[in-house]
């Protein structure tokens, strides 16, 4: 049977698991592309310089994957908390569904930068 701070440590897994699937869904539609460069999930027209799209592609890959293994998580997850809010500014119609969803997603990687990543983790914090 799982102690308490067992049953922490496995919802800190879930969890990082949990949020590192949307960046790498993310990852993935930029390399099938699946997701128009110049264009931001509300239809806006964003004038971003292509080397800016794959900058964020490798903040994404970099960071999620750091997420998901555990490694140097606070780090990433406020590197992720900060590249989600600028998407979110720029991308999404504020007050929006999917707005509100990457403030969720800034929530939640907050609340890991705070915590750590956890026993089942590279880190083991």
């Amino acid at each position: 049977m799982l102690d308490n701070l067992e049953k922490n440590d496995v919802m800190l897994l879930v969890g990082r698991i949990l949020l590192a699937l949307i960046y790498a869904s993310g990852v993935v539609s930029i390399v099938t592309n699946q997701v128009p460069v110049g264009f931001g999930a509300a239809g806006k027209i964003v004038a971003f310089p292509g080397w800016l799209v794959w900058a964020g592609f490798i903040v994404k890959a970099l960071a999620g994957i750091a997420v998901l293994v555990g490694f140097k998580t606070r780090v990433a997850a406020i590197v992720l908390a900060v590249f989600t809010v600028v998407t979110a500014f720029n991308f999404h119609d504020i007050g929006g569904v999917v707005f509100m969803k990457e403030l969720s997603m800034i929530g939640g990687l907050l609340v890991l930068a705070t915590t750590g990543a956890g026993k089942f983790s590279v880190d083991k914090k």
